[in-house]
């Protein structure tokens, strides 16, 4: 988080801004130079293809971005000529939002029953396995979702602000780089509210330590992000069980 905070200039932010890094783990801050407000939600692996039946990283042949129209999936793999392999954090994310779009899973993310057992099919790979989303991997899915988007409400609460307030949203890491951000804003993995101010901004914990490294003035912003951040432990949290289990919810 504090790499991440620098590489976005964060000691020189007068406006409210908030910062998410998408992982296994959901580092976030919220604040302006003179107050930071941090937090971790453990999501788990699903955002990285982990815990998923055909889940996979980011690699070439990694299903990323799908449609489905009239009931049929279509999709891109990465470095798109190459035959599917299986889905990556992305494909995951876009393969939940088209089933709700699609009226093949609902609200409470439960697969039709022509598809319960099996799962829904997406593609094949060359050997002519068929690559599916499973009802395990929608519960793997929304379990993770649910842990975001209840720490960032959590962490817009207790910092005492609103999604009017917040001028800036950097969205971190390669997951965050790719994501769609409007289909993960419609099944609520991100607030609506802030669609429009959202940046991403990679893997900026490399950035952060990169312009760090031998700059005496980057140390020392880096120990005045230290200094001004505090953290917040969301298990202590008495509001965070509840807004979890609401968000759970697509």
């Amino acid at each position: 988080i504090l790499s991440g905070l620098y590489a976005c200039g964060w000691e020189e932010r007068e406006e409210i801004a908030l910062f998410l890094d998408l992982g296994t783990n959901g580092e976030m801050a919220i604040g302006t130079r003179r107050e930071i407000l941090c937090t971790s939600a453990a999501a788990g692996p699903a955002f990285e293809g982990g815990n998923i039946t055909w889940g996979m990283g980011s690699v070439p042949g990694a299903i990323c971005s799908v449609n489905i129209e009239g009931g049929k999936a279509s999709y891109e793999t990465i470095m798109g000529r190459k035959p599917p392999i299986g889905i990556c954090g992305t494909g995951v994310t876009e393969i939940t939002a088209e089933l709700l779009k699609a009226k093949i899973m609902d609200h409470g993310g439960l697969l039709s029953d022509c598809y319960f057992d099996m799962g829904y099919p997406i593609g094949e790979t060359k050997e002519g396995k068929v690559i599916t989303f499973t009802q395990k991997d929608i519960r793997e899915f929304q379990m993770a979702k649910a842990a975001i988007r209840a720490g960032i409400e959590t962490l817009i609460e207790r910092y005492g602000t609103s999604y009017e307030k917040i001028q800036k949203v950097y969205l971190a890491g390669g997951f965050g780089y790719c994501m769609n951000k409007d289909k993960a804003a419609a099944i609520g993995l991100l607030p609506i509210e802030l669609l429009l101010k959202i940046s991403s901004v990679g893997n900026s914990s490399l950035k952060g330590a990169v312009l760090c490294a031998g700059s005496e003035e980057g140390k020392r912003k880096v120990e005045w992000i230290k200094r001004t951040a505090k953290e917040m432990n969301l298990a202590k949290e008495k509001g965070f069980q509840d807004l979890y289990l609401e968000y759970m919810y697509f």
